[in-house]
């Protein structure tokens, strides 16, 4: 079975980067803390306040399976993301499978 990786990727407002970075630290704690996760958070070098989510899965179930298995903290965190964090609310999502 193919491993898969699933990216989110947006901009932030300039202004709110503190506040962004400290919010993204809490999440990652949160979703790495529990069960296998894995999870990372990367800033472009040529795009700074651009930021990519990766979660790396091994199979289709546990890619189905993110958002169930996150818990009301965490959902709230990233919720937030959304409502004060995400430059115009524009996100990109892509999932990429290993060959």
């Amino acid at each position: 079975m193919p491993k898969i990786i699933f990216e989110i990727n947006y901009n932030i407002y300039p202004e709110k980067r503190d506040e962004y970075l400290k919010a993204i630290k809490e999440i990652k704690k949160n979703i790495n803390g529990s069960d296998n996760n894995r999870y990372s958070v990367f800033e472009s070098k040529k795009l700074p306040n651009n930021f990519t989510e990766i979660f790396h899965c091994d199979s289709e179930e546990e890619l189905d399976s993110i958002d169930d298995n996150q818990s009301d903290e965490t959902k709230e965190l990233i919720q937030s993301l959304f409502e004060h964090y995400i430059k115009d609310s524009k996100v990109v999502y892509s999932t990429k499978y290993e060959v």
